[in-house]
């Protein structure tokens, strides 16, 4: 398969308090910024965010955890209210500490977040997820 990122075109790009957001036609990719906590209210912030960029659409969502932050696992337990058309939520982590935080955050949320080791994977496991999704 070829180069998801190098294929899929940049739509828009954030830099906010919360991090950075890079919108693509169909995911998002979110670079939390260093020592955030990422909670409820963070989270409903960038809602506004994929309300205007996917409207109703499905859409996937891709946690590039290339910094060092804290959430609110909990929260994830209202996700659905504020991302309803998420379809795929995938997390890339780069060392130990990130994999556990994965298992645990995927106690809360009942949809499951699917770990990868580098971008490249969770970009294409995403878009396959999307389009699997779409055909059923």
């Amino acid at each position: 398969m070829s180069d998801p990122i190098k294929n899929d075109k940049l739509i828009k790009q954030y830099d906010l308090e919360l991090g950075k957001v890079f919108f693509y036609e169909n995911y998002l990719i979110i670079e939390v910024a260093e020592g955030v906590c990422f909670d409820y209210q963070k989270a409903k912030t960038l809602s506004l965010l994929t309300n205007l960029h996917f409207g109703d659409r499905s859409f996937g969502y891709i946690s590039h955890r290339i910094n060092s932050y804290s959430l609110e696992a909990t929260d994830y337990m209202k996700i659905k209210d504020v991302f309803p058309n998420i379809k795929a939520f995938a997390a890339v982590t780069y060392n130990e500490s990130q994999k556990t935080s994965i298992r645990i955050e995927n106690m809360f949320y009942q949809e499951g977040i699917v770990s990868f080791e580098n971008i490249k994977d969770a970009i294409k496991w995403v878009i396959e997820k999307l389009k699997n999704d779409s055909n059923t």
